[in-house]
């Protein structure tokens, strides 16, 4: 019997290098596509927002002077407020002028019910509302303001209301202001705490 030789097929030599190659570029490309996919999903989480604005309804010089704290939006969250102000004598040359004469302030200062009993003086030159400002609310603090002292009739006066409001929130506080507010979101009364 013959035996017959066999031929290793040529073709099959060339074929196997371009498949592993095949396979192996293919591997590539996935793992590269893999490592370089990326998703940005987006968490929006909502926020409160709160809009508190100082309404002024005076008539210039004294007399009629009404300061109210207004939460404007009625899709507002509660808020936390505190007010401060400052009152100013300048004479005709822009001078600060002692508001102060015998003692006594030259300016008298009607303040509502609301400024005497629903705000504490923090002793850092801010009055802390001892309500929550809710959606809608608002609190008057002031209604009048008169010259005690004729002879101060030369000299300009200014009273100047400034105030913040954050979110009703005790971290919130205690993180912006420092201070340690326990809130009753049922009756809405804050204790402060200095």
């Amino acid at each position: 019997m013959k035996r017959l030789k066999q031929k290793k097929s040529k073709k099959y030599l060339l074929i196997t290098p371009i498949l592993t190659l095949v396979v192996v570029g293919a591997g590539l490309l996935i793992v590269y596509a893999l490592s370089h996919n990326t998703t940005v999903v987006t968490n929006d989480i909502p926020v409160g927002t709160g809009t508190v604005q100082i309404v002024d309804d005076s008539d210039p010089g004294f007399g009629k002077k009404e300061v109210s704290f207004v939460s404007s939006d009625a899709n507002s969250i509660p808020m936390l407020l505190r007010i401060g102000y400052s009152e100013t004598w300048k004479d005709s040359s822009d001078n600060v002028v002692s508001n102060v004469y015998n003692g006594n302030n030259v300016v008298t200062k009607t303040w509502t019910s609301a400024f005497t009993n629903d705000f504490v003086d923090g002793g850092d030159g801010w009055y802390y509302y001892k309500m929550l400002l809710n959606p809608s609310d608002s609190v008057k603090v002031i209604t009048a303001i008169a010259l005690a002292e004729p002879s101060y009739a030369a000299y300009n006066y200014d009273l100047n209301f400034r105030f913040e409001a954050i979110q009703a929130d005790s971290a919130a506080a205690t993180a912006l202001w420092s201070k340690t507010a326990t809130i009753n979101t049922e009756t809405s009364a804050v204790a402060w705490t200095f």
